[in-house]
């Protein structure tokens, strides 16, 4: 459990990280695959990121920090998997037309934040 917890910690330090310092890169290669796959596909990976907190959860000091988040992440694999009015696909949309430059590295700091904070949780 708490190699999971570990892992997760490490990998969001690690993606956001590239979101904040290559910022133009990383968001294209986001939105390449977001063209090349279909959202049903791509529901799978917040899914299984929400699976994977809910089962670190009893290995971490707020268990219920990891719970809440692994089920806001299953919640965002169902919304991606079913799309009920196109309610994913335009929120990408958003995200990578509207959202500018600091608007992207914010969610950068946000997650690198949330990586540390998981790595300090750890029990």
């Amino acid at each position: 459990m708490k190699v999971i917890a570990y892992l997760l910690g490490v990998g969001s330090i690690a993606g956001f990280s590239c979101l904040i310092l290559y910022t133009t890169a990383t968001v294209e290669m986001l939105k390449g695959l977001f063209q090349k796959y279909p959202p049903k596909y791509i529901a799978a990976v917040p899914a299984v990121l929400g699976v994977l907190f809910l089962i670190s959860g009893s290995a971490v000091v707020y268990p219920w920090i990891f719970r809440l988040i692994g089920l806001l992440a299953i919640g965002k694999g169902v919304l991606a998997y079913t799309d009920p009015q196109k309610i994913f696909s335009r929120m990408t949309q958003w995200y990578f037309e509207k959202v500018s430059e600091q608007g992207q590295r914010m969610f950068g700091i946000i997650g690198v934040i949330l990586g540390t904070a998981i790595l300090s949780w750890v029990q």
